[in-house]
């Protein structure tokens, strides 16, 4: 149309319902954008290049990778923007591409040089907006993030965006203003030298250290050496940025690079101090535990010093700040020496005339009680009544957030010193804290989150003692949790952030043609108190029973609360907490009442579910749930309803496998793509294992029950048992393992289908774990299977079992567990088919020899039961006559099952009795050197545990 408006409205129209193009031949798209990005008119091509992205957001690939020639085109758009200065065209332009770029970035490959060129030119050139310089740079990291691979072999890439990046840290000004200025005032900053940290940090995450740190380290020590301030702040800022992507590389060089940036300490501008001690606080997170461990002396020695800057108040609590996230992964060993010196700084904190640096100082007291624990009960007479006056005295709406960070600090002392320590000052406490939820009635009052998690911690203090203030506290997080999310729908042209400010929690994306905001400060609260509620009934247990039913109507709905995975998760980690609650209440009834009203919403929510993290959470909370209320929990109908839920997962999961194997067949794969794959394998691969543990639960509390339904199940188990993946054939295995010790004899009419695949896997020598689950499921046959399984283990099995627990590899820490549950087997074989082996002495005696199995929890146990059974029954067969290598040997493998194991006091008495008659065999020199043979952990757990 020759009318220019018609035309942009055309594009618009596209931008907005781009389902409309999906049907149209390639030709006719090509056609329809390829001129107008070369349209006279500026409108119409940035119309255009919008509608262009709409369409590549809505295509799948095939429609993708045809209309990938006109990415070149696309690109046409932005240079006559740029050169007639219209920089919010181009921004509009910029942002586009940013959204193609995130959603389909093997598209920019043809074009990522030029694309490289044209956006680092815009990132450096200073006449232009921050806004525009930002906008183009973040195409560039947006790539990083959803094609590393890709930018990697591009040479050009690090090259070319690390100098803008070292160029925009530069960019700061000494302003007055900072220096008196409360941090805690300041909203987001849009500064490019904010900007270019979280720039370098994104890009360190993606590209990884290897590619991105020689291109910042060309840069860093000169910028170090500068004489111009901003330089050295800006390479201390870089240090911080980069260190958690690179740190595989860094951390050899640790000692070296904190050499180099700590003498910065002394440095003579308040804002490279500043800019050290937010580099050593970031670099104790990243690079912690080493960096406590090894360096503490080196920063401990720069940062101390630094808290004593009352002359700069926003250095001296930006040091404090740095000292809260180095005490976070210290031990209390290396953090002891220091106790003494950081508290008397910190007390002196708290006398400074600034609120904040007051404020930073009692979180920091916080994170030190926290680590030290009961070291710390020597400095609560001196810094509790402190805290306790805080909270009665600061009552005025500008200290809230004050009493929000003593309460925290007050509970996190308490739980350091214990109980005991804190009896006298509970009353006070309690009473202070209840006057300040009464006075709670803003909603963005800063102590409504800090008293949530005071009471909590309060509670794991008080436990039982805690459940009369359940009243106080449960209103308060019941509101929390019941709280919906607030919506604003805004056309793209209005302004979000005049009313839906960033700052108050507003979160806005572009949705076909609109904005659509949600506030997302409002979802963190409710997740919090959701985390809650299952904490309280976790400590609480019985205490907690008068409001499981009111939680429960609360929580299970949230399964399907789509706005905040946090929240689904949340809730699904609480209600096995909130159902066992009731069960320690004591009433069976109440606890069936309470399963009955939520199974079918566990069942619902699982057909069909997309999530693959919230999959495998739900399939984990059932396990628990189903457990928790014990024997025959469900119906016919509701265990119809989960075989089929397990179905349809695992079917959905073997498809996705057998699409990675053609791709991976079809070697088309970038290592962008193996990168995906290995990322999908993993998480569906922890996704099967909950599936499993919701399999074993039903099957552990329905047995036969869940037998009459097992026909549903096995065409997918068949499925997976017949993969070449070891993964898949384990999760079989263990269906099937769980099939015969929950079903006992009954399972025979299955065995066709695993017996073979199960003693072919008991030799799969690439695989440990598919070893230990065909191991288990010998010993299961054995121990309930009954007389039809007992020709394949014993003429099978049995010699396959031995040949593995004779591997010269047997206890590699790789292997360890597959041979712990080989011994299990075997000691089941002979207990209850041993009338049928052919030689029981010398494969009692290769059991024997195999011996300790003390990592496996669960089969430590039967295995010294059957070693008590077998000393009392067949002692020369064990031992022969007194044969004293055997009797070191017993006592060696007895003494480390008591050091590790926790058994019952019966079998621990037993045991121990086992090794004190062995021992009383031998003169004292023997004792003394059977003794010393004993590793010193090992020892030393015997004696805490007064058994020796």
């Amino acid at each position: 149309n020759g009318n220019a408006l018609l035309r942009e409205s055309a594009y618009r129209i596209f931008a907005s319902c781009a389902y409309l193009l999906t049907g149209q031949s390639v030709e006719t798209i090509n056609t329809a954008f390829i001129g107008a990005f070369q349209d006279s008119d500026a409108t119409v091509r940035l119309a255009a290049l919008q509608a262009a992205v709409a369409y590549i957001l809505d295509a799948d690939d095939k429609q993708r990778s045809a209309v990938s020639a006109m990415v070149p085109q696309m690109l046409s758009v932005l240079e006559p923007l740029l050169r007639d200065n219209d920089e919010s065209g181009l921004v509009d332009a910029l942002s586009a591409l940013i959204e193609a770029a995130e959603d389909a970035p093997k598209l920019f490959r043809s074009v990522l040089g030029s694309l490289i060129t044209f956006a680092t030119e815009i990132g450096k050139n200073e006449g232009l907006e921050n806004t525009t310089r930002q906008t183009a740079l973040e195409v560039l990291v947006t790539l990083a993030e959803s094609a590393p691979g890709m930018c990697r072999k591009n040479a050009q890439f690090s090259q070319a965006i690390v100098p803008v990046c070292m160029q925009m840290l530069s960019s700061i000004d000494d302003d007055e203003e900072w220096y008196s200025a409360n941090p805690n005032d300041e909203g987001d900053n849009e500064e490019n030298s904010v900007f270019a940290e979280q720039t370098l940090d994104r890009l360190a995450i993606a590209l990884g250290g290897k590619q991105l740190l020689p291109i910042a380290f060309n840069y860093i020590p000169q910028m170090l050496a500068s004489s111009d301030w901003r330089q050295r702040h800006a390479a201390l800022m870089a240090v911080s940025s980069i260190g958690e992507g690179c740190y595989k590389i860094m951390r050899g060089e640790l000692q070296k690079i904190l050499e180099l940036i700590v003498p910065f300490f002394k440095d003579p501008h308040a804002r490279v101090r500043y800019a050290v001690c937010n580099c050593v606080g970031q670099m104790s997170t990243d690079f912690s535990p080493v960096l406590q461990e090894k360096h503490h002396a080196l920063v401990l020695a720069g940062l101390i010093p630094v808290m004593e800057e009352a002359a700069v108040p926003r250095v001296q609590a930006h040091a404090a700040a740095a000292m809260v996230n180095f005490a976070e992964e210290v031990t209390r060993i290396v953090l002891e020496p220091y106790l003494d010196t950081l508290l008397e700084r910190l007390l002196t904190m708290l006398n400074s005339p600034h609120q904040y640096v007051q404020e930073q100082a009692i979180t920091t007291i916080a994170t030190i009680a926290d680590n030290a624990q009961t070291r710390f009960a020597k400095y609560y007479s001196t810094i509790m009544p402190m805290l306790l006056n805080v909270l009665a005295q600061a009552t005025d709406a500008e200290h809230r957030l004050m009493r929000g960070k003593t309460m925290e600090c007050a509970t996190f002392i308490a739980l350091a010193v214990g109980k005991d320590v804190f009896a006298p000052d509970i009353p006070r406490f309690v009473e202070l804290l209840t006057a300040t939820q009464q006075s709670v009635t803003e909603a963005d009052d800063p102590q409504a989150s800090y008293l949530q998690a005071s009471w909590a911690r309060l509670c794991r203090l008080m436990g039982a003692e805690f459940a009369p203030l359940l009243p106080v506290v449960m209103p308060a997080l019941l509101t929390a949790a019941r709280q919906q999310p607030d919506f604003a729908v805004l056309e793209m042209d209005e302004d979000a952030e005049t009313n839906y400010a960033a700052e108050d929690g507003w979160e806005f994306a572009a949705i076909n043609g609109q904005q659509i905001g949600i506030k997302t400060t409002a979802l963190e609260e409710k997740c919090t108190a959701v985390e809650l509620l299952g904490s309280y009934a976790r400590d609480l247990g019985a205490g907690f029973q008068a409001y499981a039913g009111e939680v429960l109507e609360v929580v299970v709905p949230l399964f399907k609360f789509y706005f905040h995975e946090g929240v689904r998760a949340a809730a699904a980690a609480a209600v096995p907490s909130v159902l066992m609650s009731v069960r320690k209440g004591g009433s069976e009834a109440a606890l069936r009442q309470a399963w009955a009203a939520i199974c079918d919403r566990y069942l619902a929510v699982l057909d069909g579910e997309e999530d693959d993290t919230f999959t495998m959470q739900l399939f984990g909370s059932l396990a628990e749930a189903v457990t928790t209320v014990g024997a025959q929990t469900m119906g016919a109908e509701q265990l119809q309803a989960f075989a089929a839920a397990c179905v349809g997962q695992m079917n959905k999961y073997h498809k996705r496998m057998k699409e990675r194997e053609a791709a991976r067949a079809a070697e088309e794969l970038d290592d962008d793509d193996e990168e995906q794959l290995a990322e999908e394998e993993m998480l569906e691969g922890l996704a099967i294992d909950e599936v499993a543990k919701a399999l074993h639960a039903v099957f552990s509390t329905h047995g036969k029950a869940f037998v009459s339904e097992f026909h549903t199940v096995l065409p997918v188990a068949r499925k997976y048992l017949n993969e070449r993946d070891p993964a898949a054939r384990q999760w079989a295995i263990c269906v099937f393992d769980d099939l015969v010790e929950f079903s006992g004899p009954e399972s025979v009419q299955y065995a066709a289908d695993f017996m073979q695949p199960i003693g072919a896997a008991l030799a799969e020598r690439a695989s440990p774990d598919l070893r230990q689950a065909a191991a288990y499921g010998v010993g299961v046959m054995a121990q309930f299977g009954g007389e039809a399984y007992a020709d394949f283990v014993v003429g099978a099995a049995l010699p396959v079992l031995l040949s593995e627990l004779g591997r010269s590899d047997a206890r590699a820490a790789e292997n360890i567990y597959a041979t712990e549950n080989v011994a299990a087997a075997v000691a089941k074989v002979l207990r209850f088919y041993g009338a049928r082996v052919s030689d029981p002495k010398s494969v009692l005696q290769a059991w024997f020899a195999a011996l300790p199995v003390c990592n496996d929890e669960d089969e430590a146990p039967g295995v010294y039961e059957f070693l008590v059974q077998m000393l009392h029954e067949q002692s020369d067969a064990l031992l022969g006559a007194n044969n004293v290598a055997a009797l070191r040997h017993l006592v060696r493998v007895v003494a480390e099952a008591l050091a590790v194991c926790s058994f019952t006091p019966e079998l621990t008495q037993t045991l121990v009795s086992v090794v004190q008659g062995t021992m009383s065999s031998f003169d004292d020199a023997a004792k003394a050197s059977l003794w010393a043979e004993i590793p010193r952990d090992q020892q030393e757990a015997l004696q805490t545990k007064g058994l020796f």
